[in-house]
């Protein structure tokens, strides 16, 4: 079972931006401005989606190891998924 294999997934802000996280439900969990070193972690298993108006403001940590930003500069990103596989 894929559940078994759950990670914590940590978004380490780089700079300012906007984050909003939605579970499966598309209920929002999560919304705010975070502020340059913000961090949010939470279990791969909820399979949020990530809404962010700057993609290269955002690392993505996997058991806190790094795993590179979610996208480029000033790149948006719409209901993206995070999962223990991510690397960029």
């Amino acid at each position: 079972n894929e559940n078994t294999h759950s990670v914590l997934i940590t978004l380490k802000i780089l700079d300012a931006t906007w984050i909003q996280l939605r579970d499966k439900n598309n209920e929002i969990i999560f919304s705010q401005l975070m502020n340059k070193n913000d961090e949010y972690t939470y279990n791969s298993n909820l399979n949020y989606s990530l809404t962010s108006g700057n993609a290269g403001n955002i690392l993505v940590l996997i058991n806190q190891t790094v795993k590179g930003k979610i996208g480029k500069k000033g790149q948006v990103v719409d209901a993206i998924i995070l999962d223990k596989n991510f690397n960029n």
